[in-house]
């Protein structure tokens, strides 16, 4: 017996085809259209060899296929790379256990594993990586639970706030200005101006860019909704020095054009020419939110930026807005 699903969620509609057979384990498989989902039930219907088949071949599959299997047709999000290395982290610990005889212990062991100097927010992020691929295991092989999705998250530190003052922007930008790579002024000043995520950033194309309009486009963002970013005069100026350029990214690596530049020790340069200490690439986002707050904008306004599915995620600047706050009480009851 066949039956199809139709399931909503967040990249739009799927079809769910689940069949049942007597003596033989339940396949389910997740399609993008349903004319997709009735050609598989009638395959499997009309060959029960295809369908013993179809279940052996789910029952032995190893995670490290599994692992990229995901990779390779799953995942569309910006970080590419990070991804990949915390995918490759569970390769390392369950490469040689069969999907369908994974238990929470071993994923468990995976996390206490991970270095002590990790912070909690990153040991969540390694477990969201192998409870995905675990959940797209179930949607298109037919695995029957997700070892991970009873495994609590540890409790996380959002509240930190660092901001460039006035003084260490203009340090900054004089120590980008004078750096070796031509861009870090470039990537510093859309970053500071747009709020994006150095993944955003980084991998902006050139025909991403609307010089009329000035404005950017971001075709997937950490939320895997796109955007569209205003872009400052300043930062349409500094971008229009660099048009021409055979690279189809903007911030693309000098020996691999298809790649982006990697900056890391050039920022780190940067900030100790500066002397600004503590602070991170993120930190700008950060700056980014303040400054706007500091300004007067709503948290609507500033998630909007941002790019907040949850007005929770901007509450953290909520006490930046206070100058505006009071003005904002006097005038309108000074005089009660």
């Amino acid at each position: 017996m066949a039956t199809i699903q139709k399931v909503k969620n967040k990249k739009g509609v799927s079809y769910r085809v689940i069949v049942r057979n007597k003596g033989l384990k339940t396949i389910t498989k997740t399609f993008s259209r349903r004319q997709l989902a009735v050609k598989f039930i009638n395959q499997m219907e009309s060959d029960r060899q295809s369908r013993a088949l179809y279940s052996v071949q789910n029952d032995n599959m190893m995670f490290s296929e599994l692992a990229s299997e995901y990779l390779n047709n799953e995942y569309h999000g910006t970080r590419v790379k990070q991804q990949e290395n915390m995918a490759n982290y569970w390769v390392d610990i369950l490469s040689d256990v069969k999907i369908a005889d994974v238990t929470i212990n071993d994923i468990n062991r995976g996390l206490e594993t991970l270095k002590g100097s990790l912070s909690n927010a990153t040991k969540n992020r390694y477990k969201a990586v192998v409870s995905v691929m675990f959940s797209y295991a179930c949607r298109q092989y037919g695995l029957t639970h997700n070892p991970v999705q009873n495994i609590r998250s540890l409790p996380e530190n959002n509240a930190r706030i660092r901001f460039l003052s006035d003084s260490e922007r203009s340090a900054l930008f004089k120590a980008c200005r004078g750096s070796q790579w031509g861009k870090l002024y470039l990537l510093v000043l859309l970053a500071i101006t747009t709020g994006a995520r150095k993944g955003e950033l980084i991998n902006l194309l050139w025909k991403d860019i609307d010089f009329d309009r000035q404005t950017a486009y971001v075709k997937m963002t950490k939320n895997r909704q796109p955007k569209v970013m205003p872009l400052t005069d300043d930062v349409v100026a500094e971008l229009s020095k660099f048009t021409g350029k055979e690279s189809e990214l903007i911030f693309n690596s000098e020996i691999k054009p298809d790649k982006p530049y990697e900056f890391y020790k050039l920022w780190k340069k940067a900030l100790k020419l500066a002397e600004i200490e503590d602070f991170r690439f993120h930190d700008l986002r950060h700056t980014t939110a303040s400054y706007l707050a500091q300004n007067g904008c709503s948290l609507l306004e500033i998630a909007d930026v941002l790019g907040h599915k949850q007005l929770e995620m901007t509450k953290r600047y909520a006490h930046l807005c206070l100058d505006h706050k009071q003005k904002l009480i006097n005038n309108i009851f000074s005089s009660i």
